[in-house]
């Protein structure tokens, strides 16, 4: 469930002319969408800044991804993967954590 809005309600916002004679104040028009006063000049303000590109809600997702490997472990999952594959067996997500988990959990026994 989305709760951003459509671009139809943003070009609204973005054409919305309150000099017009007639105009509904600002807080009526934002009534009347069924938005804050801070949500009309937020995309007032980006409409402004980037034009066109206010029509569409920007990203969510982090700018830097909390997770980041190296090579090495990506190099090494990939050979997992690859190998469950050619064993027959299923090769998702859970498989290759409990496949790169016993060699880790054996060597701790060794040791």
């Amino acid at each position: 469930m989305s709760n951003s809005l459509s671009p139809q309600t943003r070009a609204t916002i973005m054409n919305y002319d309150p000099t017009q004679p007639h105009a509904l104040s600002i807080t009526g028009f934002c009534r009347s969408l069924k938005i804050s006063r801070s949500v009309f000049y937020k995309i007032r303000g980006r409409a402004a800044h980037e034009a066109a590109a206010a029509l569409h809600p920007r990203s969510r997702a982090p700018k830097v991804p909390a997770r980041r490997y190296g090579q090495v472990v990506v190099n090494e999952l990939v050979k997992i993967r690859k190998q469950l594959k050619a064993d027959g067996w299923d090769y998702g997500p859970r498989s290759v954590y409990y496949e790169g988990r016993i060699p880790a959990v054996i060597a701790t026994l060794l040791v």
